[in-house]
């Protein structure tokens, strides 16, 4: 089978693999659709990282982690899937995602109906660790929350603000055309991170929450200049950032980091998206093939595109 390696920065071959045999907890699965996690292979590919231990140069799939796909066969001891059931995957109970077929863990993935396409709920992983980080506030409701980067990540956060109660979303970016989609998805009010005045008018509409998303250090500094009650800080960076503590103080913020997720977390999304709550399909950009993993880092590089999915 065909799986996508990646031995180094800037290193791509499309080799043949064997195909793998699920264990008696686990089932095949042909996969579908993946989708690139933006911030993560730009930065596998480019060399980006400096911290991080775990990464998997050399392994085949690496570093695919969304994705979705169709049961094929089932382990001795599966009872909750069949062969022929749809199911979504992150990088849990299984190895990377950019091949043809994998095994996974069968209680780590979620099934979904047919009334969805693989293309719309390829991210799931990625809206799941969203939905993780949004799960460290008590509640949503009646909240006004700031949104910081309308990335696929703030994208999602908006929608799901919006599922889970808040009363107004704001919305911002760099980029006008996410600023547009973003309105589109369900933010009240958006600003363009680069003008002069958009600090001052932030700091007006006085959100509760603010879910940072972009990873941008100017945008940690605002973000805590305008939170009310809580940031939530997403967008990953590895820059050293001066914070001015006095609004930490003065409003007593909670600070939060947020990464991982659970397999709850991706059932959640996959109930959102189902409902009609997250406009997934939507915020898909381009459809492309393994062969062409370097054309897809350059649109999501260039900001040319939200999310990108590549079928095998």
């Amino acid at each position: 089978m065909k799986a996508l390696l990646i031995n180094k920065p800037e290193d791509l071959q499309i080799i043949d693999v064997e195909k793998p045999e699920p264990a008696n907890n686990e089932v095949l699965v042909k996969v579908e659709a993946v989708s690139l996690c933006n911030q993560h292979d730009i930065k596998v590919w480019t060399g980006g990282y400096k911290r991080l231990q775990y990464l998997e140069y050399g392994i085949p799939g690496f570093p695919g982690h969304e994705g979705s796909g169709s049961v094929v066969k089932t382990g001795s001891k599966v009872t909750s899937l069949q062969e022929g059931d749809r199911v979504v995957m992150s990088g849990l109970g299984g190895p990377p995602l950019y091949q043809e077929y994998v095994t996974r863990e069968a209680d780590q993935v979620v099934a979904f109906s047919s009334h969805l396409d693989f293309e719309e709920v390829a991210m799931a992983e990625l809206l799941g660790c969203v939905h993780h980080g949004m799960q460290k506030i008590e509640t949503w409701k009646d909240k006004t929350v700031l949104v910081s980067g309308m990335g696929p990540a703030g994208l999602g956060a908006l929608q799901m603000a919006k599922a889970l109660g808040a009363k107004r979303v704001i919305g911002t970016d760099i980029n006008e055309s996410r600023l547009k989609l973003g309105a589109e998805l369900g933010a009240d009010k958006t600003y363009d991170a680069n003008l002069d005045d958009t600090l001052l008018h932030l700091q007006k509409e006085t959100p509760e929450i603010v879910f940072e998303s972009s990873g941008n250090s100017n945008a940690y500094r605002t973000s805590v200049s305008t939170a009310r009650e809580a940031v939530i800080f997403f967008g990953y960076t590895e820059q050293e950032i001066c914070l001015d503590p006095y609004p930490i103080f003065d409003h007593e913020l909670a600070i939060y980091g947020a990464k991982w997720l659970e397999v709850t977390d991706l059932k959640a999304v996959v109930e959102f998206i189902g409902q009609g709550k997250i406009n997934s399909r939507r915020m898909v950009s381009e459809v492309l093939s393994f062969e062409d993993y370097i054309t897809a880092i350059e649109l999501v590089k260039n900001g040319r595109a939200i999310k990108v999915i590549m079928k095998p």
